[in-house]
């Protein structure tokens, strides 16, 4: 019997993605900070690639360059992405029960802000009680300021305080007494910095609205973290690795980061604060319920603490922030700017894509590229330079894409949307991605990534390209029956909440009957689920003042 090494011939299929069209896609996907860091950093590593430092007049440029000129490869077409490739680059890219009638005497204990608290929560003004805990606050406490790092991620910034994690002796031997070794621990905590959502909190990465799909992994303490995330096994019951990496995580700035739901965010930055009120963190624990449906007299009585106390221990909630991911997130310190410009000239619309100076003036150093003819360059410098150029233009084509590709989806929203360019977003008609696909002839991913984080600026403000896609409610039952866009309906409804009486607050059912007398129908439960899903907004009951 032969052992020994041998070598067939055979044939076997395998896709690969394009390296050029892996670039296209990168840079597709890339806000405007994102793109204009991405070529910093290859100008400065590649020799190739170089910025003109003329002057330049406005930033409103044309599509018109053609890199394929400067490419010493073949010609080949990265303005299209075929869905197939598009699914394979995924993966690498990555990318109402009634209020109790008691109520604690006094117009602010009464008055709560919870829409804008829980809705926001990204100021101190928002929060309830927030002038009742003004006089108690100490002025120099600044426990918890929001932490803006422009241009990185939430889970980049918790990736890098990660980093920086030292585990104690006491507990790196007590991983290790359960065969986990520090390298493979700093992993699951990443693996929960990546199930975070942009609240902060821990979410199951499978959960995408409405359907679950369990994961089965070879990983037990991966399948393990799924289980307590899909609260199926509760914390404690958990092994210790895992618990262990659910408490380093929760450990990160900013406090609360990393909670499993909001009871166990204000608990954790409770517990935090130095001498935060006993009587404030009982509530959290054991009257959370009752809290959130205003039950404060049910609450003084379950406790057998005074109305005053509960009023007192109320007041110092105002000090935690609902949503800590907000002060981490990208999308609440970076600076928007426009990608794309819709303009009128003499009734008629035309669209104008923004280049920065640097983004407009990327080109090939010709002095660089002239090795490759020159007689006397080493072979070792001419591959050198062909593999330098080949990545230059691979960026300056995976640019003009972009643009291009930004500016052919821009076209067809406006043609499907002129009616709001014209009239203004209570004119926004019902328009879905595949629309837009379908008329760009490009796959669905691509104009989801054309348009996230992709901001035009219009006659009525600047508008995020995927606010243009919204789904439609028929007016009627014939075939014929006028179609409403759900922005416009959220509108709506958002409007007639916003001038309500605030102290007998319009329910589901009437938001529905006022609608009707605009012309609007939208059936109760659909009003619910607007007003809960998108809105964010609490409930007749919770916003009662």
């Amino acid at each position: 019997m032969n052992l020994g090494m041998q070598a067939n011939i055979g044939q076997s299929q395998e896709q690969v993605i394009a390296p050029a069209l892996l670039q296209s896609v990168k840079m597709l996907q890339k806000t405007s900070q994102e793109l204009e860091t991405a070529i910093k950093e290859e100008v400065e590593v590649n020799p190739l690639l170089e910025v003109d430092d003329g002057d330049f007049d406005d930033q409103e440029v044309p599509i018109d360059k053609d890199p394929e000129e400067l490419d010493p490869r073949a010609s080949e077409s990265d303005t299209e992405f075929p869905e197939d490739i598009e699914n394979m680059a995924q993966g690498s890219l990555d990318d109402t029960a009634e209020v109790d009638g008691s109520y604690l005497d006094g117009d602010s204990a009464a008055d709560v802000n919870w829409d804008s608290y829980l809705g926001d929560g990204t100021s101190y003004d928002d929060a309830p009680f927030n002038d009742l805990n003004s006089a108690s606050k100490d002025p120099d406490e600044d426990w918890d300021r929001p932490i803006k790092d422009v241009g990185k991620s939430l889970q980049e910034q918790l990736e890098d305080q990660l980093r920086f994690w030292n585990g104690t002796h006491e507990l790196l031997d007590q991983l290790e007494a359960c065969g986990v070794s520090e390298e493979y621990f700093r992993k699951l905590v990443l693996y929960l910095i990546n199930s975070i959502n942009d609240d902060g909190f821990l979410c199951d990465v499978n959960h995408d609205g409405a359907d679950v799909m369990i994961v089965k992994s070879d990983d037990p303490y991966i399948e393990e973290i799924e289980r307590v995330l899909r609260k199926e096994l509760t914390l404690e019951k958990a092994t210790l690795p895992v618990r262990e990496a659910i408490h380093v995580l929760q450990s990160f700035k900013p406090t609360g980061i990393g909670a499993r739901d909001q009871r166990e965010c204000f608990l954790i930055q409770a517990y935090a604060i130095p001498n935060f009120p006993d009587l404030a963190i009982r509530i959290l624990e054991e009257e959370y319920e009752n809290l959130l449906q205003l039950r404060y007299a049910k609450i003084a009585k379950s406790l057998e603490v005074s109305a005053d106390e509960v009023k007192t221990a109320v007041a110092s909630l105002s000090r935690l922030r609902p949503h800590p991911g907000f002060q981490l997130s990208r999308s609440y310190s970076h600076i928007i700017n426009a990608d794309l410009k819709v303009v009128e000239k003499k009734g008629e619309f035309d669209v104008v894509c923004f280049k920065t100076k640097m983004q407009k003036s990327l080109r090939i150093n010709q002095t660089y590229k002239a090795i490759l003819t020159d007689p006397s360059a080493s072979k070792q410098d001419k591959e050198y330079v062909k593999a330098q150029l080949l990545k230059a233009t691979d960026l300056i084509k995976a640019v003009d894409n972009r643009f291009s590709t930004m500016e052919l989806v821009m076209r067809a929203i406006l043609k499907r949307q002129r009616g709001f360019f014209e009239n203004g977003p209570a004119f926004l008609k019902p328009m879905i991605l595949q629309d837009v696909a379908d008329d760009v002839h490009m796959a669905v991913s691509t104009v989801q990534r054309a348009t996230d984080q992709k901001y035009v600026e219009t006659p009525y403000g600047l508008y995020e390209l995927k606010q243009f896609f919204s789904t439609g409610i028929k007016q009627g039952s014939s075939p014929d029956a006028e179609e409403l866009s759900a922005a416009h309906i959220l509108d709506a409804i958002k409007t007639l909440i916003d001038e309500e009486d605030k102290s007998s607050p319009l329910s589901d059912q009437d938001i529905s009957d006022e609608l009707l007398k605009q012309g609007i129908k939208v059936a109760r439960r659909t009003v619910a689920k607007y007003r809960e899903k998108e809105l964010k907004i609490l409930p007749k009951n919770q916003r009662k003042r």
